[in-house]
């Protein structure tokens, strides 16, 4: 959504269910705090990508997200190791960590993991794919083409193989496709050569746009094939892969889509019919288990520090605590019979707070309060 929230969605049946702390994730937040005894650097993340897979072995789907180009707290240099999270629908846990850490990658927001053989497959900033396997969760890496080597790519699915495009956005370079045919030897097949200088102006400015990726192949009545491209300006067109004039398929103006700007996120894909339920929200299956909904009724009296500490009891300790509603209860219950701690905020852009029992008979405050 436009202010960085994530659902998974079913158009066929029209069911959404919004993913817990992805508006902006924990692990993206400055947090630093200031106290008299020294506490850790909270490190976070500048940089997420996400993917939803589907695991065969326990029959359940899993929605993945890496985290890249960690910079350690304090505003240091230092770059850490990238992490993954990973959050099963239909099941009341939260958030956990992957059962293997990613190799040292970097990831962008708007290139989302591709699903394909039961692979998730992230789109790195070099041009090379890391690979997550979504049963035992562990990671790989593939090699990119050599021509798609710290190039600004496009990945995706075409003619049931990963797709690498190339094609510079909002230019009139000639759009390069390739497509993996072996994943054992990493057999990039070079699928076409798309020259747009050969189209018309009115063509090249109608599908001028800051996102083309191919997402369809078909075969027409000529004995030939198509490739199917969408663009971040809601526009679909064809092309023959020895080349030609585009055809256009689709325009946001000849739909009920109406007029969209263009963008650099993908704005295309085929659908495939399917009646899955998206799953039921963790707020819905806390109130639908009378052992955790009891367990809630008496986690909502205990002071933040103790429910902190017992969110690591389990997974389904740690979904329940983690909801609007737990949050919004423990608010009203935890302080019916005590004084509220003050603290004085000292920058509210970045968080910094003291409690106000650790500075009372000090001399003053710190010099920047």
């Amino acid at each position: 959504t436009n202010n960085g929230g994530y659902f998974v969605f079913n158009p066929s049946t029209g069911e959404a269910l919004a993913l817990p702390d992805s508006e902006k994730p924990l692990k993206m937040k400055l947090r630093v705090g200031i106290s008299r005894w020294p506490k850790p650097k909270l490190p976070f993340y500048v940089r997420v990508s996400y993917g939803l897979g589907y695991c065969t072995l326990r029959k359940e789907y899993k929605v993945v997200r890496l985290f890249s180009n960690r910079q350690a707290g304090g505003g240091d240099d230092e770059i850490a190791p990238a992490r993954t999270e990973v959050f099963v629908l239909n099941t009341p846990g939260y958030w956990r960590p992957s059962a293997e850490n990613p190799p040292p990658c970097t990831v962008k927001e708007k290139n989302p993991a591709v699903f394909l053989n039961g692979y998730l497959h992230f789109l790195c900033c070099d041009g090379g794919i890391t690979t997550f396997n979504i049963s035992d969760e562990t990671f790989g890496s593939l090699l990119p083409p050599p021509d798609f080597e710290n190039v600004a790519s496009v990945l995706t699915e075409l003619d049931g193989c990963l797709c690498l495009c190339y094609g510079e956005p909002d230019s009139e370079d000639p759009i390069l496709v390739c497509v993996l045919r072996d994943y054992e030897e990493a057999r990039w097949e070079k699928l076409c050569c798309i020259d747009r200088t050969a189209w018309t102006e009115s063509e090249r400015m109608l599908l001028n746009s800051l996102w083309i990726a191919p997402i369809g192949i078909y075969n027409y009545s000529g004995g030939g094939r198509k490739i199917m491209f969408g663009t971040g300006s809601c526009q679909v067109f064809a092309v023959d892969p020895d080349g030609g004039d585009p055809e256009i398929l689709l325009t946001p103006e000849d739909t009920m889509v109406g007029s969209c700007e263009d963008d650099y996120v993908p704005t295309f894909v085929l659908l495939e019919e399917s009646l899955v339920p998206v799953g039921a929200s963790i707020e819905d299956m806390v109130l639908s288990s009378p052992t955790t909904e009891a367990w809630f009724d008496i986690l909502k009296w205990l002071p933040t520090r103790s429910v902190l500490e017992l969110r690591l009891v389990c997974r389904e300790w740690r979904g329940m605590i983690m909801t609007d509603c737990f949050t919004q209860s423990h608010v009203i219950h935890a302080n019916l019979k005590r004084s509220p701690l003050i603290k004085f905020i000292v920058d509210p852009r970045f968080g910094y707070y003291m409690d106000l029992d650790e500075w009372i008979g000090q001399d003053g405050f710190l010099p920047d309060f």
